[in-house]
């Protein structure tokens, strides 16, 4: 099979030839989603030199078709030869996979592929990345509950008196050590990374293979034992869209932090992000902050005890929710604890945890995050929840996460209470 695109506009037409039997659909299928990857929303097949499509190929169709109207796109078959037609509309799906080539390339020529509601956004380039922005709530702020002792980790067993259990409704956002379970006593092994967003919550269990996850569905709201953490009250000001400036180009997580900031114009944020990655740095926990530690747990060689590391860079072309808290200058004494240098000599500090989702493509301009996030949880394969890092030590270091392109909602911090439970 040969396949060869070109561009109109912002439509991409692809021109197929060869048998789209059972070897080739996936091949075909691959093909589209890097396009859809890439940001082609529309597409459009010419299918005059495929000699013969068998069931498999239909279903390549079908999948590409229910992929681009997931994300309000189009696709379409505009050119099929008569043995190809003949097949689609045996199975009924003309209809659905049939389209007029001429009236589709007018369409894309007269710009009508693109939305005639799109809502207001402004435009930026910064650091080799390009931005829309969106203003959701202008006057929007939040508060920043400190949850807990986190300078106990190192040393000191987290018992059920430094616990306590915290709800996290689509109203509120966090990250922390915790796990899920109505009592200490029931889920004190479990401790684990977890993060909250949209009124779902993520939780990676202590040296468990598999993450757990809880939604806010009618009265029930997701709960977690924390140990420690963070809890962001209030609304988002800001929707910002972002992609790197040059094709093929990386987006580092320190510089994708420090230009959201900069764009918001905030010192202290909460930040939620949804991004496609070529690769995460990060950690999760082998043993639960529970159990009593032999010496520091941060130190050679008892960490490896206790934290599960990649050297390099795991989980590419994922789908990843980060959820964190990022200030420009050192951090208040109440945040100290738990927000880093997000690398060698940086002024940004922050904290983040990352959920890893199988790919899913979505809709370009302005997102919902509470939307983004439930169809993450509902449809996709949740991977491992993360501690994202940056590994900068000489030679051996993995430095840290890079993306291609997503989405980031964002609001000041005016307000940190909370602080050690001693």
């Amino acid at each position: 099979m040969q396949i060869n695109t070109e561009d109109h506009g912002d439509l991409l037409e692809m021109r197929i030839a060869g048998r789209l039997d059972n070897e080739w659909a996936e091949h075909l299928s691959d093909a589209i989603d890097e396009a859809v990857r890439q940001g082609s929303h529309s597409i459009v097949l010419d299918l005059s030199d495929v000699s013969y499509m068998s069931s498999a190929g239909i279903g390549a169709l079908v999948r590409a078709y229910k992929q681009l109207q997931s994300i309000r796109g189009f696709f379409g078959v505009g050119i099929a030869p008569p043995q190809v037609a003949e097949v689609i509309k045996m199975t009924g799906l003309a209809k659905m996979l049939l389209c007029d080539m001429a009236e589709v390339r007018a369409r894309a020529e007269s710009g009508s592929f693109r939305s005639t509601m799109q809502p207001m956004f402004r435009v930026a380039a910064a650091g080799g990345m390009n931005f829309e922005l969106y203003d959701v709530e202008p006057k929007a702020v939040l508060t920043c509950e400190v949850i807990g002792d986190a300078t106990r980790f190192p040393q000191h067993t987290y018992l059920e008196q430094h616990c306590r259990p915290l709800e996290f409704g689509a109203d509120v956002f966090g990250l922390g050590l915790g796990a899920f379970g109505s009592k200490y006593a029931e889920c004190q092994n479990r401790f684990g990374e977890f993060l909250a967003a949209g009124g779902s919550v993520a939780q990676q269990p202590a040296g468990a293979a598999k993450p757990d996850f809880q939604l806010e569905q009618g009265t029930l709201v997701p709960k977690v034992q924390m140990a420690y953490g963070l809890r962001c009250r209030g609304g988002m000001r800001q929707h910002q869209r972002f992609e790197p400036a040059e094709e093929g180009e990386r987006i580092s997580l320190s510089a994708l932090v420090k230009k959201s900031l900069e764009l918001n114009d905030c010192n202290l944020a909460g930040l939620v992000y949804v991004a496609e990655t070529t690769g995460l740095i990060g950690a999760t926990l082998r043993r639960s902050p529970t159990a009593p530690a032999a010496g520091s747990r941060m130190s050679h060689p008892e960490i490896r005890n206790w934290l599960s590391f990649s050297p390099e860079r795991t989980h590419g072309h994922t789908l990843t929710l980060i959820v964190g808290v990022a200030s420009r200058g050192a951090p208040s004494a109440e945040l100290a604890p738990l927000l880093r240098p997000m690398g060698s000599g940086s002024d940004i500090y922050g904290h983040f945890h990352a959920a890893v989702f199988s790919y899913r493509p979505f809709k370009k301009r302005k997102l919902e995050m509470a939307d983004v996030v439930g169809t993450l949880f509902e449809s996709e394969d949740l991977q491992t929840v993360l501690h994202l890092l940056n590994d900068d030590r000489e030679i051996t270091g993995g430095g840290e996460s890079e993306f291609i392109r997503g989405a980031c909602w964002l609001s000041s911090i005016t307000t940190v209470t909370g602080g050690s439970q001693r």
